[in-house]
């Protein structure tokens, strides 16, 4: 079935049950007068009061129905030895490994990306299930730069988390939950694009090396596509070895700057591993446009799934 349409059926079933219920003025209600914790306290006692319908009978049938919360099937101590190989080498050069909580700030992936909300799996207590590692370390550097407990250096940071989406997709491969490896480079403007260059050259070093030494992988390369007119940084990337500048992407509407891919051969047959690219999250949470942000996110699963 059509993504889009599977999505506009779900916004029609809502709209339906909204409509047929005469819900309308309540949920206006939930939505813009109630303060958060109002809202908060009034949903966990609704869910306190439907659990106690529930059984353990019910409770096992659900839980053989429900996508997002079965294990996902591997040999946990080798995927556990590729994630510490990876923190070893990533700590080793200068990529602080973050341990992230597995619920985010509610609206961290929505607010500033663009990540449709209901795509993410909203929790109580203002939170939302880790989506995307990237948006919780923005919020972490910010927090920290806010508080004045940075210097002017350049932060590294590196993570690898279980993420959940909740979005329909028709692979029949996919899983909702998966691994993801980032990293993520945040600083200030020097200036000549000094930031760009030299974070794009780490994080392009540092994925090669995980690829290469924790995973076996030989063959790799990576494209740069300039964005929203960014194009004068193409001259000064196009030179370095295993790097080429396709043509600009003017859809995207997630980076800004230029977005970089990467991608592997193995046996002959292409990959894309990696995605990212220039974010201007920092500049948004700190309100200063000298703020700089760069991301790398690597299929952490699929490369073990791939070479293990």
């Amino acid at each position: 079935m059509n993504l889009q349409l599977l999505e506009n059926m779900k916004k029609n079933i809502s709209t339906h049950i909204i409509s047929r219920l005469d819900l309308q003025s309540f949920v206006n209600v939930l939505s813009a007068e109630l303060s958060g914790s109002e809202l908060n306290t009034i949903l966990l006692d609704v869910f306190s009061k439907r659990l106690q319908q529930e059984t353990a009978s019910s409770l096992l049938n659900k839980y053989a129905r429900n996508k997002l919360v079965k294990p996902f099937e591997t040999d946990v101590i080798k995927f556990k030895e590729d994630e510490l190989s990876c923190y070893k080498l990533l700590a080793s050069k200068g990529f602080e490994p973050v341990e992230l909580s597995p619920v985010a700030q509610l609206g961290t992936s929505s607010v500033i990306a663009t990540v449709d909300q209901k795509k993410v799996l909203t929790a109580l207590r203002n939170t939302e299930v880790q989506a995307d590692p990237t948006n919780a370390i923005a919020l972490h550097y910010a927090w920290l730069k806010k508080k004045r407990a940075l210097g002017k250096t350049t932060c590294n940071y590196s993570n690898i988390s279980r993420v959940l989406r909740t979005q329909a997709v028709s692979n029949p491969h996919f899983t909702p939950h998966f691994s993801v490896l980032c990293l993520v480079s945040c600083g200030m403007d020097t200036g000549s694009f000094n930031f760009e260059r030299e974070e794009l050259l780490k994080q392009i070093s540092m994925s090669s090396r995980i690829c290469k030494e924790v995973f076996g992988i030989q063959e790799m390369y990576f494209e740069i596509i300039p964005a929203k007119g960014f194009d004068s940084l193409s001259s000064m990337i196009a030179d370095i070895p295993a790097i080429s500048v396709v043509e600009p992407d003017n859809s995207n509407n997630y980076y800004y700057g230029f977005r970089i891919k990467m991608k592997i051969v193995l046996n002959d047959v292409v990959y894309e591993i990696g995605d990212g690219g220039l974010l201007d999250w920092t500049q948004q949470l700190l309100a200063n446009k000298k703020e700089r942000m760069m991301t790398m996110g690597i299929g952490f699963q699929v490369l073990h799934q791939l070479t293990r």
